[in-house]
């Protein structure tokens, strides 16, 4: 889908609203299974066939938990059920902050705009990981895909910004590294932004106005 360009007029933007996973903290499950001092072949292997699945997605959704996943996965890959029970036994080391998060929603509460979080992510993992976020008590509120079950590029989702905060879709900025979600993002009059890094996205931030320095 080819998104129109929006003009960047920084009048329009009052709200900011971020993706999580590979915006504000690193989904780093590679690291996480060698970590947990898995064979080179069985990061791979899992990576492919387990974390980048559609089974993923529905966790996600909030139609599959965790115990779910380990009785499907142990059943089709019986060569890896050791790792497979032992990586959803240890999913605190699946996500890593990145330093920059919680000073940038700081300075952008500061500049005076809202902060909202909208991201896909499993109900349980999200219990496990969300309360040690230190940007999570700076932002205005969030909204988790599992507990909600539906996921971004659903409309409803964007929508429920509006109805459970009150925001603006046409006033907001929507900020994440998935283009599909972006798309989302843009059919309900909201401006999208790709992430691509950090330094990228203060480049970007200051064509809307946006100083975070």
């Amino acid at each position: 889908m080819n998104r129109p360009e929006k003009k960047k007029d920084p009048r329009t933007i009052q709200t900011v609203v971020f993706d999580v996973g590979d915006v504000l903290i690193n989904f780093r499950y590679r690291d996480h299974m060698k970590d947990l001092g898995f064979s080179p072949e069985a990061v791979d292997f899992l990576s492919e066939n387990m974390v980048l699945t559609e089974y993923w997605h529905e966790m996600d959704m909030g139609i599959r938990m965790e115990k779910d996943a380990v009785e499907h996965f142990t059943q089709l890959f019986p060569q890896y059920d050791r790792e497979i029970r032992t990586f959803w036994a240890h999913t605190e080391g699946l996500v890593e902050e990145y330093p920059y998060s919680a000073p940038m929603i700081r300075r952008l509460r500061e500049l005076g705009y809202g902060v909202y979080l909208l991201s896909n992510y499993p109900t349980e993992t999200a219990a496990r990981h969300w309360p040690t976020f230190t940007f999570l008590p700076e932002t205005d509120g969030y909204i988790i895909s599992g507990p909600e079950k539906m996921t971004k590029p659903d409309p409803r989702i964007y929508r429920l910004l509006e109805s459970r905060f009150g925001v603006n879709l046409s006033s907001c900025l929507f900020i994440d590294d998935r283009t599909v979600n972006l798309d989302g993002a843009a059919a309900v009059g909201m401006h999208p932004l790709l992430f691509t890094g950090y330094p990228e996205l203060v480049q970007e931030l200051k064509e809307w106005g946006i100083d975070l320095e």
